[in-house]
């Protein structure tokens, strides 16, 4: 890992990053013409075991913020190594790039703001593991079916549709409703 406080933003390329006060103990290397955020790996890692606890997450916080995902891949800034994408989930519809060479983080206009909000930024180490991205890979799959079944049937019946589903979830006769359901002559016996 490089000792030099001299970044060029990842994404501008050109622009030199300026030192700031992310946090208090948490300093970053942000970018004045994108607004990002570089944290290095390791003033990230010693910032986080300083945290006495482990924030409850804010499961109903809605995000407005207005995020920046270039979606350009990334280089690390410190030591050059292609940055990894990960999916944040948890209703968060954006990612952060991690380095696996200095274990620097990436952060996009706005994103620190979000995963504070929902008091996820203390556990972005978390979010490099499978098991986040595991949950964050089938957050984002329901998501799309989600859509495909809004644009196949209308948003009104969808929600219609999951109203019942629900209901028949919660009875113990569920087969026979759905037989009921099925049958194109339930009286003709």
């Amino acid at each position: 890992m490089s000792t030099r406080e001299e970044f060029n933003c990842p994404v501008c390329k050109t622009t030199e990053l300026a030192r700031t006060e992310l946090e208090p103990d948490l300093s970053s290397f942000k970018c004045p013409q994108c607004e990002g955020h570089w944290i290095r790996g390791k003033e990230y890692w010693d910032w986080s075991e300083k945290q006495s606890t482990n924030l409850a997450e804010r499961v109903h916080e809605k995000e407005t913020l207005s995020l920046a995902e270039p979606g350009i891949p990334v280089d690390c800034p410190e030591c050059r190594f292609r940055m990894v994408r990960y999916l944040v989930g948890r209703g968060l519809d954006f990612t952060v790039d991690h380095c696996h060479g200095c274990k620097g983080i990436w952060l996009d206009r706005n994103e620190w703001a979000a995963l504070r909000k929902r008091n996820l930024h203390d556990d972005m180490h978390t979010m490099f593991t499978s098991f986040w991205q595991a949950g964050a890979i089938r957050e984002q799959r329901k998501k799309r079916m989600q859509q495909i079944y809004v644009d196949r049937f209308g948003e009104e019946d969808y929600a219609e549709i999951r109203r019942i589903r629900h209901w028949l979830e919660t009875k113990t006769n569920r087969e026979e409703l759905i037989a009921y359901l099925l049958d194109k002559e339930p009286y003709n016996v």
